[in-house]
Order: C-alpha cells, then structure tokens, then sequence
C-alpha cells in the first residue's frame, strides 16, 4: 500500500475516533414521540419477513424500509423468537407490543438500544464513505472539517442518535451526491456513479422526501453540457443519457432490499407516493383526503413555511456553521486558482442547491413543519461550512508560516471540531434542543426529552411496579422506562374535550404526569394545566435546560373541584351523518 493511501487510511481513522463518541454515548435516551412507531413497525416488518407476508412490509409513505430494516436487525440481535408466537401485527398507536414484550421478559428500551447502535454504526460507516468521497473532490483538510462538522453539529447529532428515518436520510443522499460529482468531475470509473445510484435508491427507501435529489441531478447533467471541450453537444446529451440510465438502473436496490416490492409493487408505490403527495398538497393522507386535489394547494402559504423553515435552521446551527458558510461563499467569488480546484466550487455551489431543495419542498408543502424533516439541508450546509472553514485555514498557513507547523494545523483543527462539540455538550443527551445564544428558543422542544427523568423518579419509589402514571405523551417515551403501568392521556381526547374518558382515567391512576413544555405547540393543553395550576402543588417538577418540562402530581393530592372544572369543559362528539 502506497504512502498516500495509508495517510488516507489513517486519516478515516482519527476522523472515527473524533465522531464516534458523540454519538455512542448515553446513546439509549431519550426516547421521542415517534419512535415508538417505528420500533412496533419495524417489528411488524421482522414478523412479515419471517411469515413471508411481504405485502405488510409497507408503512405509509415514507416507505421507512431502512429504519425497518434496522430494527429488524435489532430484532435479531435481541429477541429473534419474537417470529414465532403467532402475535401478529401490532398497532403502532396502542401499548400492546410493550405489553407483550414484557410477558415475555422483554424491555422495548433494550430494543431501541440494540437498533439505535446498529443504526449509529451505518450513520458513520457512510460518514466514512462521505469523506473518502469529499477528499477527491477538494483539499484532504477541507473534507476532514467538513465532514466533522457535519456529524457533530447539534442539531444532526441529536436527531442522529435517534431511531428515525431523518440521519441515515441525511447521509444516503450526502453520499449520493458526492458519488455523482466525483464521477463526473473526478473520475469517470462506473464504481462512483454506482454507489450514488445505490444510495439514492437506499434514501427512497428510506423516506419518499429524497426525491429532491433527481432534480438536482438532472441540472448537475443540464450543466455539464455546456462545459467547455472538444466533444459535440450530441455526444454530450448521449453521455448524460447514459449516465442517468446507470445510476438509475443502480437505484434498483430500492426493488431488491424491499420485499413488498417483489408481491405488490403497484401498492407499494401508490401507497407511498400517493400518501406523500396528498400530504404535501392536503395536509393529510389519502385514507383521510379520500383522493388527490392539488387544487387545494396553497402556494402564497407555502413561502410562510419556508421562511419558517430558514429561521429554524437559523436558530439551531452554531457560530461556527454560520462563519464557516460565509467562508464557503467567499470561495465562490474568489480567483484564487492555486487552492481551488474545478470541483470544489460546483460542489458547493450544488451543496446549496440541496440544501435549499430540502427546504422549499417542506416549506411549501401542507403537511407538518418538523425542523428535523430538513436534516439533509443541515448536512450540506455544515459540508459547506467546514469547506470554508478548511480553505481559510489554507490560506492562513501561506500568510503566516507558523500555522504550516504540522502541530499549528492539527491545533486549529481540533480547536474548530472542539468549539462545535462544545456548543452542544450543554444539552447532552438532548442535543436536538440546541439553540445558538441569539435564539430566543430552540427549533425543537416537547419531542418526548425529559419524560425518562420523570419515569426514573417514579420508578425509584415502594413497589414501583404497582403504580400506575397516567401520563401525556407517555407512550414509549415514559413507558419504556417506568417498571409500573403506563396509561397515556391521549392528545386527542383533549383536543375534543372528552374529559369524561380523561376524569375516568386520571381517578383511577396514582400519578399525573404532565407536559407543559409543550403548551406553545400543543396549545389544548392548557384545559388541564390551567385548572391545576394554583389550585394543587405539583409533588415534582422536572427542569431540562433550565425550562420547566414536566409536572408530576401525586393524584390523592387533586381536589374534586379540579375534576368538576373539568368535567365542565366536556363536549359530546358530533354524531356523524
């Protein structure tokens, strides 16, 4: 092995050691919202594997196959005879799978642990992949930044660690991009158009979203016929040709890792991207919308959501980032040919197309406006940061000899991957409530952080298992780890003021435990925070960040005139016609 690919071996190495941790540690709290979700689907996806029912392997539009996948291997790593006692399927909005997992000496959360490592060791393996691939295209030093301050941003590195589609979507298409502009910047061997057609197939696979990158593929081909050169510009539009033909036919892993797709492609596909559609353009999915009315989309609206979009971007990326994208457009108006090569100003110039890709389709779209549903355009913004921040390092070192020091260089580097690392420690475990100091408020709060504290109070007190929580939002997020019974005062029911079924159910559990955090987004929730409040001292309040999360309340302690007050609010539902 030659000199120069053991400086790259090694370099993959540091690079591992520097990004690894960050994501391992504590690497089994907190669980959100929506995780639960996709550990009971992706256990419904091992049972329908392993029973040959490959037509449930669907799961809305998503498709989440990769996340599936994964939890299907967690499966396998930690309750394999789950396959064989004949459970069936399991509603992904009801506490039977935990229920059952616990009869039979099972945790859920030992599953989610199992699954987020297997899930975490993919993330850095195509981390590793990106990086090789991003050092062919600019300086070693440019891709080594880049591709740390990608993986140890915050926001990334919170919403990473988790058993979502969100991070691996991030990296398939970072990996798939890079792959197509080494092929057709770098070099022309078939291996690199290959893993970008792969990828992409790996990211559909993962979530209907990645679609954006055909388009931007599509004008990377646009643009490369007009480049200067001796071929005629028929020759040129049969080359394109040809190469979206090979990455194309490469996205067929999207037909071979998905099984659903062998019985029923005609359901899958409609399922998924009928779904997706009618999402962005109604709101909701088809089984809701009945059919497909893009006559009903709001254009005028959807700019609302892109600024929505950019501020949450804005308030969730660090300094760093920031002054690393002004560096990053510094290089695109600069005439310095020495430390530019061809490639690395069309890789950033394309790097902003994907990340703003990502953000108008989700701000223009109807549905909901999670910030994490843009992760990918976190991720190219950070490469493009680190870029920035590589090429000023770069030209430090000419202007001041010391910086050329070997140990200058390192220092400088470590220094910048530091500093990123460090504006997130403060909020470890629960990196993705990461706001820089001039936010007012985190992009995310309210995804379920915080209720394992509360869990772990409770499970500290006599005879634990005996007790019973009635808690909102508690469905995995707090049941996963409460030894006692979790009964979940469901959203829904407040939203519609059934406070019989919510009286009925708080009278027969022992704890109350709330959610206040969550009153900007879930403003229904002040129906029952607001009648306690005042009235009974919670027995604990959980803070996180110095917020106040979660009331806990001893349900002896409440007075029957809270339950009155309540009771008072009810509405019957509308019969329906």
């Amino acid at each position: 092995m030659d000199k120069n690919k053991w400086n790259i071996w090694l370099t993959i190495l540091v690079l591992l050691v520097l990004i690894a941790p960050s994501h391992v540690i504590n690497g089994d709290t907190p669980t959100t919202v929506d995780e639960p979700w996709w550990v009971i689907s992706g256990s419904n996806y091992y049972y329908a594997l392993t029973h040959r029912d490959f037509a449930n392997t669907l799961y809305d539009y998503h498709p989440a196959v990769t996340t599936t996948w994964i939890v299907t291997a967690g499966m396998l790593s930690y309750f394999p005879e789950y396959r064989g006692f004949g459970q069936g399927y399991f509603d992904v909005r009801k506490p039977k799978f935990e229920e059952f997992l616990r009869e039979n000496g099972k945790e859920a959360i030992d599953l989610v642990r199992n699954s987020r490592l297997i899930q975490t060791a993919l993330i850095l393996a195509l981390a590793l992949l990106g990086f090789y691939l991003l050092q062919l295209l600019v300086d070693q030093r440019m891709a080594f930044l880049a591709v740390a301050l990608a993986m140890l941003d915050p926001f990334f590195l919170g919403h990473s660690r988790l058993l979502n589609h969100e991070g691996m979507l991030a990296m398939f298409v970072l990996v798939s991009f890079l792959g197509m502009q080494v092929y057709l910047n770098k070099d022309r061997r078939l291996i690199y158009l290959l893993i970008s057609g792969a990828m992409f197939g790996c990211a559909q696979l993962t979530k209907s979203s990645s679609v954006v990158v055909i388009p931007l593929f599509g004008l990377i081909l646009f643009v490369g016929l007009f480049r200067q050169n001796e071929r005629s510009t028929g020759a040129k539009i049969g080359d394109a040709v040809k190469t979206f033909v090979a990455w194309f036919a490469a996205a067929l892993v999207y037909f071979i890792l998905w099984p659903g797709m062998w019985v029923a492609p005609g359901k899958m596909l409609s399922g998924v991207y009928g779904n997706a559609f009618s999402y962005a353009f109604q709101g909701a999915r088809l089984d809701v919308t009945r059919e497909l009315q893009p006559s009903s989309f709001n254009l005028a609206a959807g700019f609302d959501g892109v600024f929505q979009y950019v501020w949450s971007w804005v308030d969730s990326s660090t300094l760093i980032t920031w002054f690393g994208l002004v560096f990053a457009a510094f290089i695109l108006f600069s005439k310095d040919q020495q430390r530019l090569t061809a490639p690395i100003k069309s890789t950033l110039a394309y790097l902003a197309v994907l990340g703003g890709l990502f953000i108008a389709m989700f701000g223009v779209a109807q549905g909901r406006n999670s910030p994490h549903y843009i992760l990918s355009s976190y991720v190219a913004f950070n490469v493009m940061a680190g870029i920035g921040w590589g090429y000023m390092l770069l030209r430090a070192q000419s202007r001041w000899a010391w910086l050329s020091k070997t140990y200058a260089a390192i220092s400088a580097v470590v220094v910048l991957i530091a500093l990123q690392i460090g504006f997130g420690l403060p909020y470890a475990p629960y990196y993705f409530t990461y706001k820089n100091p001039f936010a007012a408020q985190a992009a995310t709060l309210g995804y379920g952080e915080g209720l394992s504290q509360a869990a772990e109070y409770l499970a500290e007190k006599p005879k634990a298992q005996d007790i019973r929580a009635y808690v909102y939002n508690g469905m995995g997020t707090f049941s996963f780890y409460f030894p006692g019974q979790t009964l979940v005062l469901k959203r829904v029911n407040v939203f519609n003021d059934d406070f019989v079924t919510i009286t009925t159910e708080l009278s027969s559990s022992d704890y109350l435990v709330l959610y206040p955090i969550t009153r900007r987004i879930h403003p229904e929730t002040e129906k029952i925070l607001g009648e306690l409040e005042g009235v009974v001292e919670p027995e604990k309040v959980i803070y996180v960040n110095g917020l106040e999360y979660i009331q806990i309340y001893r349900v002896a302690d409440i007075p029957e005139s809270v339950y009155e007050a309540l009771l008072k609010k009810h509405k019957e539902p509308e019969a329906q016609p």
